[in-house]
């Protein structure tokens, strides 16, 4: 499912434990062309409002929040999730290309664990994975891989996630492909058209047996 709106807004809204996790790759302020969302925030702005939603995301998700930060926003992570409930789980990467890489945070509320092979496995994939050839019309996608091994780390199988920055949809069509449920958020509307029409073309991937 694709929403058009703000997530600012719209996450207040969505109920407490509602999701099985929140999976996304927030705006990291550089300047980027995301069409309505300035991208160019004073600093302390810019944490004010990243920390609002991630509190949101903390009340919506039953278990982890996973935010493709960026090297960018390591030294913003505390201020990031101050007062949220999240603690940093895990840190992963993956290679954007040669000679740079690029970090996912894992944080999620007290008692859950990243365990053995499901973590083991998603490092392994981002590790290896090339930066995407196609944009889908958006400035900074994320590989199909890369979110799809997120989504199946943070989720159960046939679980529902959540995407609060959803962009082309590139989390959504990971979803669809790992067997579980997804909901986007989007401000823009081309980047909504684009997370429809990929959520249509991407095949339905069979759930995984729950242990």
């Amino acid at each position: 499912m694709v929403v058009r709106g703000d997530a600012t807004e719209l996450l207040a809204g969505l109920p407490t434990a509602g999701v099985d996790a929140v999976v996304t790759d927030p705006p990291w302020n550089l300047g980027r062309p995301y069409g309505g969302h300035d991208d160019r925030l004073p600093d302390d702005q810019y944490v004010r409002w990243l920390n609002g939603i991630l509190r949101q995301c903390a009340r919506i998700s039953r278990g982890p929040v996973v935010a493709c930060v960026g090297t960018h926003n390591a030294g913003r992570l505390p201020r990031l999730l101050a007062g949220t409930g999240l603690g940093v789980a895990a840190r992963l990467w993956w290679h954007r290309e040669p000679g740079s890489a690029e970090a996912v945070v894992v944080t999620a509320p007290p008692g859950w664990q990243v365990r053995g092979p499901r973590l083991d496995a998603a490092e392994r994939v981002l590790a290896r994975t090339p930066e995407t050839r196609r944009r889908w019309g958006h400035p900074v996608p994320k590989p199909l891989p890369v979110m799809t091994a997120l989504v199946r780390l943070s989720a159960p199988p046939g679980g529902l996630v959540l995407d609060p920055f959803a962009g082309s949809g590139t989390t959504l069509a990971a979803a669809r492909r790992a067997g579980r449920r997804s909901i986007g958020v989007e401000l823009e509307a081309r980047f909504c058209r684009t997370a429809v029409r990929r959520l249509a073309l991407a095949p339905t991937g069979r759930s995984e047996r729950r242990a």
